[in-house]
């Protein structure tokens, strides 16, 4: 990759991550995120030493769109505070992603990563303004604690019974 493209690429800098994540003060924001990275991504055993590499020795994690819609809110929130943006900054970048939108009112009536975007944003938004505190992530299990695949020496029966 060609230097000037990689200076136009939107990431925070390495440093920011090692700061506390605002909404969460008692966490850097390297260890919110990593959770959310690692379930989002390792979804096949072929990514297992990937997943490793990040920490993790269980198997890789189940594919349920609807979880998947809540950790992302999440993450997507979070970027946007990171990079200080408002919440008509927010609504104003979440409208300019048409091809969703047009989708997912087409498939679901409405445009639901919006809706579950400015959720997180808010609840965000409320922790960060009482020192990082309180904050209630979308999904009732935590990030990087979502439903697994089996162990590969464990029958699919047994594991669903857990």
């Amino acid at each position: 990759m060609k230097y000037f493209l990689a200076k136009q690429l939107a990431c925070p800098k390495p440093v920011e991550f090692t700061q506390p994540a605002k909404w969460l003060s008692d966490h850097s924001l390297e260890e919110w995120v990593l959770p959310y990275v690692l379930e989002l991504s390792y979804t096949s055993w072929r990514l297992q030493p990937y997943a490793q590499e990040m920490g993790d020795a269980g198997p890789p994690f189940r594919w349920d769109p609807e979880r998947r819609a809540l950790l992302r809110a999440d993450l997507d929130a979070a970027m946007l505070h990171v990079y200080a943006l408002n919440r008509t900054e927010t609504e104003h970048v979440l409208d300019s992603f048409n091809v969703v939108r047009k989708y997912e009112e087409r498939d679901h009536g409405e445009y639901i990563t919006r809706r579950l975007v400015l959720r997180a944003y808010d609840r965000m938004a409320t922790a960060t303004s009482c020192g990082g505190s309180g904050w209630v992530p979308l999904a009732l299990v935590p990030a990087g604690q979502g439903p697994r695949h089996p162990a590969r020496d464990q029958p699919e029966e047994h594991h669903q019974q857990q």
